[in-house]
């Protein structure tokens, strides 16, 4: 990486312009970035940084980088601020050739001189008001299998000086299937919110520290501290946290609190690998719970939708989940105003195979890594698309192919044999599919299952899929409790990864596993070959595999040679035959339109089983 910063001189407004076209002057640019919404503005010319700002307006920073390259009309080297603090400078690229975006951060030795010119449209006299929602679950419970519990939190943001955020929030209860318990009291009343002082700030050529006091929510107040050093121009993170809390609840005769007595916190790295918008992270962590153990979590973000998988292990106990953050309209956001009121931008929610507290994170504190989020090169390069399109270039062609469609396990495929493809990069798909108790895999002879999945194609080449099975009248743990309501529910994840990605006339391999954590109800590992052809105008494909025994399970879906052949008589309808190394499956698919599939299959040529499903691509 090139460690010389741009120098280029802006024009200054005294200074006639010597060329044509007119190098556009400072105030010029000024005025152009105040206009597009831009808070904490400085333009100065000479080496350096050339212009900061903080964005509050646009979803991406790489659309904000747009923005500021198209204001100054010539190449720049950018700072963005965060909170009024200068948090990175970024060197976008001009062309589809030029190399991807260089970023620096003020712990490194080399980070360039930042202007030191007073602010336009300070942040610091003005105040937000975000409206969220707070979102919580118990499922699994005997007598109530399925408890929700919905509050609104209005929260007043300030940022009194650079690098501060006050909060102070108000939780109002909308909707709960909770009862008040001794560790919640104050559960279903009007009560505050997360209210908390967070400070961000540098430490020169060495790393980004945090801190944190207050109240967090959940019932913990006290104080966290953090750490985190970027490397490499943020291709990896160091970061690390401790936190100090206790108990605080606010219930109706007074307000009940315990001493800053539990420690937890964590270590752990990011790394950013050559892929846009993908992150692996590894924590080392004492929960809240006191527990300790590992999270490993792989996360990719499509645009301002992060999907993360994770796995844990605390205290001899394994977990499995996914951690979403949706983006909340609108998509451009109000700014310059000493007063906005708006929703939040985000709304992140958590699941996990186990609702059990082991292995949870204080929540509500200052991260390092969110106060840095989208300014690395993996992050920007996944926006490197709306970059050029904002700078005049043609947006480049999206990604071709066939369309895979989603069998009845929840991944691709046919009816219930996997194809040797996978979902398109970026594509997801959700739907259900029934499957009746004659040839059910759980409770065969006695129940129905219910098939509810998720499907996305996490990365090119690699399909991901969490599913949900439900067992209509069957009641976990009635032998023990008749009067459980209960209905058994097993969740489960499954991957595919395609060595080799079929085309016409050339062969794919894929290699699969479903149902890969907990109780393998629904197992299935394996290898599969297949190719696409035509028959006449027809399109066509065949493939052929074998699920091998490699994990000790509760029941197979593939035990050994299976097969399937397709045809598409039309671009809408798919025939399917296949062996699914128990029996013989029809299937028929339609599409209707808007994303929308419509499936049947007669499982064993005799027994009707269906499905629908709606795909989108992010």
């Amino acid at each position: 990486m090139s460690t010389a910063p741009v120098a280029l001189a802006l024009q200054e407004p005294s200074v006639e312009p010597a060329s044509t076209p007119e190098r556009r002057t400072v105030s010029a640019i000024e005025r152009a970035l105040l206009d597009a919404g831009f808070e904490n503005v400085t333009v100065q010319p000479g080496d350096g940084i050339q212009i900061a700002y903080e964005n509050r307006r646009y979803r991406r920073s790489a659309e904000a980088l747009a923005v500021a390259r198209a204001a100054s009309g010539e190449r720049i080297l950018v700072g963005e601020r965060r909170l009024g603090l200068l948090v990175a400078s970024i060197e976008p690229p001009e062309r589809a050739t030029d190399e991807t975006f260089r970023v620096r951060y003020p712990s490194d030795a080399w980070f360039p001189p930042a202007p030191e010119d007073a602010l336009r449209s300070p942040t610091f006299r003005r105040a937000d008001v975000e409206v969220g929602a707070l979102v919580d679950y118990h499922v699994g419970r005997i007598f109530d299998p399925l408890q929700i519990n919905t509050q609104l939190e209005p929260r007043l943001l300030l940022n009194p000086w650079p690098g501060a955020r006050v909060r102070l929030g108000v939780a109002f209860p909308l909707q709960s299937d909770f009862s008040d318990t001794e560790q919640e009291p104050d559960l279903n009343r009007a009560r505050p919110g997360r209210c908390s002082l967070d400070q961000f700030a540098w430490v020169p050529e060495l790393a980004l520290v945090s801190v944190s006091g207050g109240y967090f929510g959940d019932n913990r107040w006290g104080a966290s501290a953090g750490i985190a050093r970027p490397l490499r121009g943020g291709e990896w993170l160091l970061d690390a946290q401790v936190d100090r809390t206790g108990y605080l609840a606010f219930p109706e005769d007074g307000t009940v609190y315990s001493p800053p007595e539990r420690t937890s916190g964590f270590a752990g790295v990011t790394y950013g690998p050559p892929v846009p918008g993908l992150a692996l992270k590894l924590r080392v962590a004492q929960f809240v719970a006191g527990d300790r153990g590992v999270d490993l979590e792989v996360r990719r973000s499509f645009d301002d939708f992060d999907v993360a998988y994770f796995v844990q292990r605390t205290d001899g106990l394994n977990f499995f989940g996914v951690r979403l953050a949706l983006p909340i309209p609108p998509r451009t956001r109000a700014s310059g105003s000493a007063l906005r009121v708006q929703p939040v931008p985000r709304f992140a929610m958590d699941f996990r195979d186990q609702d059990l507290a082991q292995g949870t994170f204080v929540d509500g504190v200052a991260s390092r890594e969110e106060f840095l989020r989208q300014l690395d090169p993996s992050s920007l390069a996944a926006s490197r698309g709306s970059y050029m399109a904002g700078l005049g270039a043609p947006n480049a062609p999206g990604a071709t192919g066939p369309e895979e469609w989603v069998s009845f396990t929840g991944m691709s495929g046919f009816v219930n044999t996997p194809w040797a493809g996978v979902v398109a990069d970026r594509r997801y798909e959700v739907g259900f599919g029934h499957v009746p108790r004659k040839w059910a895999y759980d409770h065969r002879g006695t129940n129905d299952n219910q098939i509810f999945y998720g499907t996305l194609g996490f990365l090119p080449r690699v399909e991901t899929a969490i599913r949900w099975t439900r067992i209509p009248g069957y009641r976990s743990f009635e032998e023990i409790a008749p009067d459980s309501r209960l209905v058994d529910m097993d969740r489960m994840a499954s991957a595919r990864v395609a060595l080799l990605e079929p085309a016409l006339g050339r062969p794919g391999v894929a290699i699969g596993v479903e149902d890969a954590q907990g109780w393998r109800r629904f197992h299935s590992t394996y290898a599969v070959a297949g190719l696409p052809i035509t028959l006449g105008d027809k399109g066509c494909r065949v493939s052929a595999g074998y699920a091998f025994k490699v994990f000790e399970v509760h029941q197979r879906v593939l035990n050994g040679t299976f097969g399937a052949a397709e045809v598409s008589p039309l671009p809408w309808l798919r025939a399917q035959l296949e062996y699914d190394t128990e029996k013989w499956n029809a299937g028929l698919g339609v599409n209707p339109g808007a994303g929308f599939h419509v499936r049947a299959a007669l499982l064993n040529l005799e027994s009707l089983s269906v499905g629908a499903g709606w795909s989108h691509t992010l």
